[in-house]
């Protein structure tokens, strides 16, 4: 293939994605911006200035969630344009075919697809982390201050009359319990002033009761620490608020998911949602590559000419819609083990691909 004609659809191809993402991205944020304004109005102390922020931060994370469409609608519109200005004919004329004009375009894709996988997919996790923290401290939502790192799980619990701070080396399910290894409870007052210190090897949370046995308690009246049978908290943890916590995949790293993974299932956790969202976007270039090759499909159609562009493009975009409805059925297919979660993951693109590949082998060679 030439490669000045290669750059040349590149580059034409390339600024109209972008605008079309843009474009798609502006009509996302607008909408959050409407929705975040009427919650903000229930609360005081939110101003125009904090939904904005809170907008920004979240629509990385919607760049995922539409970059599908926006593959398949700069598909068309790139298409269309090509063939209305006869660059299709031209082309054909001269002895090359219609895979020419798709080379370019699904590596382009490809390449985009990996890039929001390997290198945006971090930045939006981060983000999506600072939105739901921002959204805590304006008061939009309320949930129970939960994190996980390589050192151990901390949990700050607010009861009525005093704070807690819990601290554990490792966290287990056991049938309907959670078992807390090397656990450790501060409690402070409601003006966050140490009050005393609870060390116990073992804790186990049930019905909303925190059990410590044989905690060693250091109080700020005792001179020095003292041995305790059991010790009793109440709390909100508990193990489906655990689990809601764990359920949020959209919010972790591409890069994390294999070792958080690998954990969950060492601690006794479903890692069901986690393993199944890590498979989609492994398959996420492969879904991308699909959609711009149903909008390749429906633009180069012989038909075109005949009049019926508007029939087409409503086609592929219901074909689009489709495809990412298939998607999420098969999403819901593989967390329920009915298929495997590769298959799950793989099999809309890996279906949809070759049809697509076979139209145009019979479009262009008859």
């Amino acid at each position: 293939m030439n490669l000045i004609l290669f750059r040349y659809i590149l580059k034409q191809f390339a600024l109209i994605f972008l605008l079309t993402l843009f474009v798609l991205v502006m009509v996302v944020m607008l909408f959050d911006v409407i929705e975040l304004l009427r919650s903000a109005a229930k609360h005081d102390g939110v101003s125009f200035v904090d939904v904005g922020i809170l907008a920004i931060l979240k629509s990385p994370q919607m760049v995922h969630i539409i970059l599908p469409f926006v593959t398949l609608i700069a598909g068309l519109i790139f298409l269309f344009k090509f063939d209305k200005t006869s660059e299709l004919i031209v082309m054909r004329s001269v002895g090359l075919s219609v895979w020419n004009v798709i080379l370019p375009l699904v590596l382009l894709v490809g390449f985009v697809g990996v890039f929001d996988v390997t290198i945006f997919n971090p930045i939006s996790a981060m983000t999506a982390r600072r939105y739901e923290r921002m959204e805590e401290r304006l008061g939009l939502t309320h949930s129970t201050p939960f994190v996980w790192s390589s050192k151990g799980f901390w949990l700050r619990d607010i009861r009525p009359d005093k704070v807690l701070v819990i601290r554990a080396a490792r966290v287990r399910q056991q049938d309907k319990d959670v078992l807390l290894d090397n656990v450790s409870v501060f409690e402070l007052d409601d003006q966050n002033r140490f009050l005393r210190q609870n060390e116990a090897k073992i804790g186990t949370l049930k019905d909303g009761i925190l059990t410590l046995k044989k905690p060693f308690v250091i109080d700020t009246e005792l001179e020095s620490g003292e041995q305790k049978p059991q010790a009793f908290f109440e709390t909100d943890l508990s193990l489906d608020r655990i689990l809601e916590k764990f359920d949020e995949p959209q919010t972790m790293s591409f890069w994390r998911f294999p070792r958080f993974i690998r954990f969950l299932k060492e601690s006794g956790f479903t890692s069901v949602t986690h393993e199944m969202y890590w498979h989609e976007l492994i398959a996420f270039p492969a879904i991308l590559i699909a959609m711009i090759l149903i909008s390749i499909v429906f633009a180069v159609h012989p038909s075109n000419r005949q009049g019926k562009v508007l029939t087409r493009v409503l086609i592929a975009i219901l074909s689009g819609f489709f495809l990412y409805f298939m998607t999420r059925v098969t999403n819901v297919l593989g967390q329920s083990h009915s298929m495997p979660m590769m298959l799950a993951a793989w099999g809309p693109a890996l279906i949809v691909i070759p049809l697509c590949l076979s139209a145009l082998l019979h479009m262009e060679d008859g």
